[in-house]
């Protein structure tokens, strides 16, 4: 590892560089225009943003940069509010293979050429929309050496296996390397106690001042009222929510995988297919409901009502998950470390039932979902995290 990643003087000078300059750019002012960038591999960037991007949006000009699937549900969801700028030089699909790690590296040239071209893109839209600050949920080349700009993420390090667990190191060095220059602050939607959702993604770091990083809070779209979430089983309006997600082909895999058992699940199920724009095949599945996408106030229902959630434990979904304190089946993507990482964390704490995607039967996992005690308790009464990130945007 390189001398000095983690040592605690050059944190410090870093810290107070990053003071230094905050001091120096306008506070607060009364109409702001904000370069909002959106990663787009699946929904889940999307929907964490949408909290923040809603409240941006009633008082200031948003330009959303995005593409595919997130771009069409951020466009849905806000409408004529904010303006959207399609990304010119999307990033490539690292998901449409099992071996993830291995397609990673292979594009990964190809992923840095998108990311500095996007860069490139970043300075020209803000000359062209005089922007006054930047905002990037992990599309890391948003970022802008003259504008205020901060960083969306909690996913500050790659995790290693137990037994090169000294690797993490080196793969926080890197990525607080390539981050911490270029923003303000980093915003990390996650609790700061106890490890927080996130576990080491986001905790137990030795690179990042303290001063940089803000702790939100969970960041989610889903607003449930009070005594929505009944307080037994017995009250279930909706016996098993799925949620679908993700890149393709992941999605549309673990549709597939879990299409055959839908039927045979008992009570009533909706399934939630991910699908924004309205493609994507028929549903073939009679006698169950499923929604392309659903709105803002639907989804408060369902996920409100619901006495299990199945899907990925991609981290948006988590935080989802955990905003109405529901029991869940977690089916993670194959070959995706931190969503295997983080469904095995919530399972061995016993809050989650957690299956890989080649050993999953609804039939069994679901009533085995029911057993565990939910994702509840992250979510601190009184506390706005869309707020506060609102409040560190603007500041």
């Amino acid at each position: 590892m390189p001398a000095g990643g983690h040592d605690p003087a050059r944190r410090a000078a870093a810290g107070r560089r990053a003071s230094r300059s905050s001091r120096s750019w306008p506070r607060q002012r009364l109409h702001v225009r904000i370069l909002y960038g959106v990663c787009a591999w699946g929904l889940g960037h999307a929907t964490r943003s949408l909290p923040i991007l809603r409240r941006l949006v009633a008082d200031h000009e948003v330009l959303v940069y995005s593409d595919g699937a997130a771009l069409a549900y951020l466009r849905r969801e806000l409408g004529g509010r904010a303006a959207f700028l399609p990304a010119t030089v999307p990033y490539p699909n690292i998901f449409s293979g099992s071996a993830l790690a291995l397609r990673f590296f292979a594009l990964a040239p190809r992923l840095v050429g998108a990311m500095r071209a996007e860069y490139r893109e970043t300075q020209r839209l803000v000359a062209a929309h005089r922007v006054d600050r930047v905002v990037s949920d992990s599309r890391w080349g948003v970022s802008a050496p003259r504008v205020p700009s901060l960083f969306i993420s909690h996913h500050l390090k790659q995790l290693a296996p137990p037994r090169l667990r000294a690797a993490e190191r080196l793969t926080e060095w890197v990525t607080w390397r390539a981050i911490h220059p270029r923003y303000r602050r980093i915003l990390v939607p996650d609790v700061s106690e106890d490890g927080g959702l996130s576990g080491r993604l986001a905790h137990e770091l030795h690179c990042w001042a303290p001063s940089q990083l803000v702790y939100l809070g969970l960041l989610s779209d889903l607003t449930p009222g009070p005594g929505q979430r009944p307080a037994s089983d017995a009250g279930a309006s909706l016996d098993t929510l799925v949620v679908l997600g993700g890149p393709e082909p992941s999605r549309s895999r673990l549709e597939a995988r879990l299409l055959p058992d839908l039927a045979r699940l008992p009570g009533r199920t909706v399934v939630l297919r991910g699908l924004p724009a309205g493609d994507g095949p028929p549903w073939p599945t009679g006698g169950v409901e499923a929604l392309s996408h659903a709105s803002r106030d639907e989804r408060d229902r369902l996920f409100g009502a619901a006495r299990v959630i199945v899907g990925r434990s991609g981290y948006s979904t988590l935080m989802d998950v955990a905003q109405v304190g529901a029991r869940a089946l977690l089916v993670p993507m194959r070959g995706q470390t931190e969503q295997e990482y983080l469904a095995v964390r919530l399972a061995r704490k016993g809050l989650v039932h957690a299956v890989a995607e080649r050993d999953v039967d609804l039939a069994r996992d679901v009533p085995l979902a029911r057993t565990r005690r939910g994702l509840d308790g992250f979510v601190h009464p009184g506390t706005d995290a869309a707020a506060r990130a609102v409040a560190e945007i603007l500041a």
